[in-house]
């Protein structure tokens, strides 16, 4: 019992925090998006003024939730270049030391300062305490991170002074808005949303704008100088790498034919220069290509010209060079220079996928190629580019070498932009040529950012991304602090202002309350002259010019449903209507001035119901004012003769309907507006049938009595806005308010002839009529009132000359699909009233012994002259109609007098299931229908089994649950039909009380083929069994699904295999063959 009453007080708590935590949190981010480098030291920190209002107005309990929000914030801040301890340590103390400076305030404001900070006194120690008080979190946060090492010793006075000003200033402006969601008292505090709460909104929102623009404006100059040394270093790398594409490329053209028989001295010479002049390349290589053929002769001649060693190498799986392996070609390093990299004589530039498809590119596209970025020969060095160039001797001639030059990119990159003159840059080169860049150098070590320098290079055929941005302590040194003076100081004022409106909301407050004692004084006065005014007759009201309300006596709140103490100060207009563009004063001295003094009205009650009244005025002058006095009488019974009068002209005196010219009226209006909207409507003509021989054969009072009664009828089908009228005789018309599809009217037509069809008691008498019913729709019929209603006439004749009983379209164009099903539903009815239906029995078989135990009883419709109607064509239609019941009660009234013949003709022993539809079950006439079917007959409940969907189960639960117990009381079984195709779970298996489940034609029909259906199958028969339920399967066709379901224990099936629906006298003979003689 402790642990459920302390439940609720522990669940609000855990709400309240995680509420709190959130709002720091949300606010605590929006704050750092102004923060100074590093991050953690803002201007604006609204989640100090979110701690401070949330624990003064929820006491200490929320700390949990301000404590993990605090460090949840501050570890998210990149406190320290690196996440470490010193980095969780410097979160702790500044979560330690912001939860420490609430609780502070907490204690602090509860003893100096008042809830509602309505006096002067509390202001001025609200505007004082918050600065004082944000002392406490920037020293103890920022003695700590200094301490850590976590920011320079240098930059603590700068980050101290921003931490405490974004914290007094947060306290300031964040406490006030959030007590006005949450602050006590909550009348006072909720009244200063528009006073205190927008002001300081739009200040600190203006102010915020203004700084950001200035800091973009000011980063935008300071950064002035970072971009020019950007494009010039950009463009100095492009010069430097278009000028080695220039060389290698004129160099090759100057060798030309004379390569054949280039000596080392020769290649030297033309390198050696260029190299010295380069000190940021590598080397120059020259590269020959050579056959298998001619490996041999080519070492040879290496060993003698080139080095002693001479020989074609690749590198091993160890990356040092060894003998290279046969091959078809090979493309050798011959000569190099400087001398430190000769030691790489005769490597193969085409046992190297990378270098191959240099060389390829090269050889292919007779312009300077750059590599991908690889792995130098030179370990050491690390990854570079090489560039190389192919030698033709003359056009259309293989090449007869390669020029190739290397360079390492971070020490060229790096000399490059040594030339700049400009040590600030973090830089990141990548090879873009591809789809996936490929990093050659990345000092930057994240993504690029809108402020940094991107530039395109080109090289050698390929693509590269230069990436620039000035390093951390450049940005730093750039900061300018005019934005954050004119963001600081605006805030100051924003949280001076809104201390301001807190003071003028507070003295507000206590005049306001001033002048309530004044007003009950007041009020107690005119209490006593009230007592007077409340013994007259009629309602007397004194207004002020304005029209408000000075007082009213008891007749008036009688009058107009109001209690006597709201009818002071309510608005004139709200008792009577005003004309537009006129004021109570003005329809008040209108009345005064007139000659009769009186003026008839409508009022209006305070349930929003009107009635007409008489209202004289006079105008009264005081020193100070003008009263106007106001006497007022009901004329609700002088209009309600009138009413009868005009009643007897409008309607028929009979039926209390609309007469021919209260029709033609509404008739012309409703098309009108519809018209206007667009729409459509439907105007119906009813003739009734056998009238006249009622009439004659019963009387005319009789006669009479069924014209009322016809009309009772069509008032409880039609709507309050639609028009029913009597024409004369036994003709009505009807007409529907608003748009009306064609098909909506025919079912509109059909509920109508059904309505009127049913037998009438009149005086003792059962009269049989009913109506034919014509239609005709606006526009397509007809544009008047006239057109339409001779329209509706004619097609009512056709249906008269149809067999009464119906109805008909007037145009013939209609969609015939409605007209058609709505004919099948008045045949459905019919059919049931001329025995069209038929019980067909589909065989239920015990699967271990192969016998039939039952059969289930399947509805089929004989129709003169449509033939077989399937079941899908007319069950659906049934259900909407409501004839589903009548169809119900039929089926089961045979089934339970089969199951009586059945005792005495041997099969005795046979179930019979029987389908209840969703309407049965959730209707009130099925288990009185049952006692007295079970009493008449005297069977066996056991031996009628019903069949419920899950769908039709579950519209419902509690009430079918209620409805299967109740059978299972009576002993009637109860089955679940369609299993695993609805809400199946074993939750709904254990809610409902039934004796077996249905599993569903769908499941059975591949469990041959499917696997999942297989396993379905198996689990819902082991399923059932554990639950003490039956199983029987529907749908089974073939001797595999029957060995399929015998051998996982299922009970019984039913299928085409064992035998398909018969009429019962064949069923009867399937299941005795002996009965069929006896069988009547």
């Amino acid at each position: 019992m402790i642990r459920a009453r302390n439940w609720p007080v522990w669940r609000s708590t855990l709400a309240a925090n995680a509420a709190v935590a959130a709002l720091y949190l949300l606010t605590g981010w929006l704050g750092l998006q102004l923060a100074l480098s590093p991050g953690y030291a803002t201007p604006l920190f609204l989640p100090a003024g979110i701690a401070l209002a949330a624990l003064v107005s929820g006491g200490a309990r929320l700390l949990p939730g301000i404590a993990a929000a605090s460090l949840l914030m501050n570890l998210l801040i990149p406190l320290g270049p690196e996440p470490g301890n010193a980095r969780w340590l410097a979160a702790l103390a500044a979560a330690s030391a912001s939860t420490l400076q609430a609780f502070v305030a907490l204690h602090a404001f509860r003893r100096w300062v008042a809830p509602e900070i309505a006096l002067g006194r509390d202001v001025l120690r609200f505007l004082l305490l918050t600065p004082l008080l944000a002392i406490t979190s920037s020293t103890l946060s920022l003695t700590m991170i200094g301490l850590l090492g976590v920011i320079p010793a240098t930059e603590l006075a700068g980050n101290w002074l921003a931490w405490w000003i974004g914290d007094s200033v947060g306290m300031l402006l964040a406490a006030p808005l959030l007590w006005i969601v949450i602050g006590r008292p909550r009348q006072l505090w909720w009244r200063r949303r528009w006073l205190v709460g927008l002001p300081l909104l739009l200040l600190t929102a203006v102010f915020v704008a203004i700084y950001l623009q200035v800091e973009r404006w000011e980063s935008g100059q300071q950064m002035q100088t970072f971009r020019l040394k950007s494009q010039q270093a950009g463009d100095l790398l492009q010069a430097k790498l278009s000028e080695h594409e220039r060389f290698v490329y004129a160099m090759a053209r100057a060798i030309n034919g004379h390569g054949r028989n280039m000596t080392a001295r020769d290649f030297s010479n033309l390198a050696r220069g260029y190299l010295e002049q380069r000190p940021e390349l590598l080397s120059m290589s020259w590269l020959r290509p050579v056959t298998q053929a001619q490996r041999a002769d080519f070492e040879a001649w290496g060993r003698a010209a080139v080095r002693p060693d001479f020989h074609i190498r690749q590198r091993g799986p160890d990356l040092q060079l060894q003998a290279a392996g046969p091959r078809a070609r090979y493309v050798v390093a011959t000569f190099i220079e400087p001398n430190g990299n000769r030691l790489y004589h005769g490597a193969d530039f085409l046992s190297e996928p990378q270098r191959a498809a240099a060389v390829n590119a090269a050889l292919g596209s007779g312009r300077p190629s750059a590599s991908a970025p690889l792995e130098l020969l030179r370990r050491e060095i690390g990854r570079g580019i090489v560039l190389l160039q192919a030698v033709y001797p003359d056009e259309g001639e293989p090449a007869i070498g390669l020029l190739l030059v290397s360079l390492q990119v971070d020490s060229y990159l790096k000399r490059a932009l040594q030339q700049v003159d400009f040590p600030h840059f973090l830089t990141r080169l990548e090879d873009v040529s591809a789809a996936q860049p490929i990093a050659l150098l990345d000092d930057l070590q994240r993504p690029a950012r809108p402020g940094d320098f991107q530039q395109r290079l080109h090289f050698g055929g390929r693509a590269y991304l230069l990436t620039l941005a000035p390093t951390a302590a450049y940005a730093a040194a750039q900061r300018g602090w005019q934005s954050w003076m004119v963001l600081t100081t605006g805030l100051f004022l924003t949280a001076l202002l809104g201390a301001l409106l807190l003071l003028i909301s507070g003295e507000r407050a206590q005049i306001q309350a001033q002048v309530r004692d004044s007003t009950a004084r007041l009020q107690e006065r005119e209490a006593r002259l009230q007592a007077i005014l409340d013994k007259a007759a009629d309602a007397i009201l004194t207004l002020a010019s304005d029209g408000r309300l000075v007082s009213a006596n008891a007749a008036a709140g009688r009058l107009f449903g109001y209690p006597a103490e709201l009818m002071q100060g309510l608005e004139l207009e709200r008792l009577l209507p005003l004309d537009e563009g006129h004021s109570a004063a003005t329809l008040l001295r209108a009345i005064a001035g007139g000659a009769s003094h009186e003026h008839q009205a409508s009022g209006w009650r305070s349930d929003g119901s009107s009635f007409p009244l008489a209202i004289s005025v006079s105008e009264v002058e005081l020193p100070d004012e003008t009263l106007f006095v106001a006497i007022l009488h009901d004329l609700t019974e002088q209009h309600r003769a009138q009413e009868r009068i005009y009643r007897l002209a409008h309607h028929d005196p009979l039926t209390g309907l609309d007469n021919r010219l209260s029709l033609n009226l509404r008739l012309d209006q409703l098309l009108a507006q519809t018209r206007r909207a667009g729409g459509s409507a439907a105007v119906m003509f009813l003739d009734l049938d056998h009238f006249k021989k009622i009439n004659d054969t019963h009387g005319h009072q009789v006669g009479d009595l069924l014209l009322v009664a016809v009309a009772n009828r069509l008032r409880e089908l039609m709507r309050e806005i639609d028009t029913i009228a009597r024409l004369g005789g036994d003709e009505f018309i009807v007409v529907t308010s608003g748009t009306v599809t064609p098909e909506a009217a025919g079912a509109i037509a059909v509920r109508i002839v059904d309505a009127l069809s049913q037998p009438y008691s009149l005086q003792g008498l059962t009269v049989h009529s009913g109506a034919s019913v014509g239609l005709a729709m606006f526009p397509s019929d007809g544009d008047d009132g006239g057109t339409l209603l001779r329209h509706a006439d004619t097609a009512m004749y056709a249906a008269k000359t149809q067999g009464r009983g119906n109805f008909q379209f007037f145009s013939p164009a209609m969609n015939r699909a409605t007209h058609e099903r709505l004919l099948l539903e008045n045949r459905l009815w019919q059919g049931l009233e001329q025995q069209e239906f038929e019980l067909y029995l589909q065989a239920q078989i015990d699967l271990s012994s192969r016998h039939v135990i039952g059969a289930e009883a399947l509805l089929r419709w004989h129709h003169p002259e449509l033939g077989m109607v399937a079941p899908d064509r007319f069950i659906p239609i049934a259900e909407e109609s409501g004839l589903i019941l009548a169809l119900g009660d039929w089926v089961l009234q045979e089934a339970v007098g089969l199951l009586q013949r059945w005792r005495s003709a041997g099969l005795g022993h046979l179930r019979l299931a029987v389908n209840l539809s969703a309407r049965q079950c959730h209707g009130g006439g099925l288990l009185p229908l049952l006692d007295r079917l079970l009493a008449d007959s005297g069977i066996d409940p056991a031996l009628l089994e019903l069949e419920i969907t899950e769908s039709a189960a579950m519209q419902d639960p509690e009430r079918s649950r209620e409805l299967l117990r109740e059978l299972r009381a009576r002993g009637i079984k109860v089955a679940i039909d369609d299993f695993g195709t609805g809400y199946s779970s074993l939750s709904y298996l254990k809610l409902f009380e039934i004796d077996r489940i249905k599993i569903d034609r769908g499941f059975v029909k591949d469990i041959e083929s499917d696997p999942n259906d297989a396993v379905i199958v198996a689990a819902t028969i082991a399923l059932a069994h554990s639950l003490g339920l039956e199983v029987i399967a529907e749908g089974v066709e073939t001797e595999a699904q029957s060995d399929f379901l015998r051998n996982k224990r299922c009970d019984e099936a039913q299928g085409y295999l064992f035998a398909r629906p018969l009429p019962v006298p064949a069923f009867e003979e399937f299941a005795h063959p002996s009965l069929a003689s006896a069988a009547p």
